[in-house]
């Protein structure tokens, strides 16, 4: 009676024993093939690395060609002698450059390269340029000064002990046209500001003119 239940505990035991293999052996192959395929991107990019410095060092000393091209173009600001001499080191650095790209670099090679880019950069930042003379400032021109007012100034009359100034319309002639001004008060846009010893003060669009009253001055009412 006790034959059956052994047996079947034995083949359920060798079934996992079988399983547990099967499974490790699976994970042993996922962890290889993550491992290759990490190792070829890893050498992916060591290789493309460098190539793509040298693309963006190449663009540079393109850039670098023209400039010195346009320098040499321009009018010299120095001496013949010293523009010969500076030009011809700048032409020997851009061959030795040139034939350092030609060969195959690694990440070791390219510290140097960088380095005299760097010197000749600074070499071509010192050179003189020429400054465009400041422009004189514009003269500003003079507001124009207001027209006179469209009334004539009469004379100032005395009010209960307040002053006011006769006007009257030009070309006008009748009394009843005649109006009495006190300080403060406005006509046609033009302000009285203040009415003085035979002046009166008068403000329109942000500016003040002075203009002569004659001496005739009437009495109290």
């Amino acid at each position: 009676m006790t034959v059956a239940p052994a047996s079947a505990d034995r083949r359920r035991t060798t079934l996992l024993r079988v399983a547990t293999a099967t499974w490790l052996l699976l994970i042993s192959a996922v962890v290889l093939i993550d491992h290759v395929a990490l190792s070829d991107l890893a050498e992916q990019a060591e290789t493309r690395a460098p190539g793509a410095q040298v693309a963006v060092l190449e663009g540079r000393l393109a850039e670098l060609a023209e400039q010195v091209e346009l320098v040499r173009r321009q009018p010299a600001a120095v001496t013949q002698a010293r523009y010969d001499t500076e030009h011809q080191a700048v032409t020997q650095r851009l061959a030795d450059i040139e034939l350092a790209l030609g060969e195959r670099l690694v990440a070791g090679d390219l510290r140097p390269l960088q380095d005299r880019l760097a010197h000749l950069e600074a070499r071509q930042a010192l050179r003189p340029t020429s400054q465009a003379a400041p422009r004189p400032p514009a003269p500003e021109r003079p507001r124009p000064k207001p027209a006179g007012p469209s009334f004539q100034l009469l004379g100032v009359e005395l009010r209960a002990d307040e002053r006011f100034l006769s006007i009257r319309p030009h070309g006008a002639s009748a009394l009843s046209q005649v109006r009495l001004l006190r300080v403060g008060e406005e006509e046609d846009g033009w302000r009285l500001e203040s009415i003085e010893e035979g002046h009166a003060t008068f403000h329109q669009a942000g500016e003040h003119l002075r203009i002569a009253v004659p001496a005739h001055q009437g009495g109290s009412r």
